[in-house]
């Protein structure tokens, strides 16, 4: 595997991860949002780490786009095992 497709597969992966895990917190803190909605400050601070970790859930996703473009772009071809390793396909 070359430099450039190993590249790729680590940004695909820590994207499917990341969208992953900031549903999931993005759904466990709206109720706690609504108990702690008095503490203003407190507020404020979940509603700034929700909003980085989403710009970084989004430079993830225009890195991947990125990624797969230049590829194909190039004439280059995404090896199957890069697709299948971020695809999550029931098991037959």
């Amino acid at each position: 595997m070359t430099g450039k497709n190993r590249l790729l597969h680590v940004v695909m992966k820590m994207d499917q991860a990341g969208s992953a895990g900031y549903i999931a917190v993005a759904l466990v803190t709206t109720p706690i949002l609504m108990l702690i909605s008095p503490l203003r400050q407190l507020m404020w601070l979940v509603g700034l780490v929700l909003g980085i970790s989403g710009l970084a859930l989004g430079l993830l996703g225009f890195l991947m786009a990125w990624g797969l473009t230049v590829t194909m772009a190039r004439g280059g071809d995404v090896p199957e095992h890069i697709l299948k390793s971020v695809r999550v396909l029931p098991k037959a």
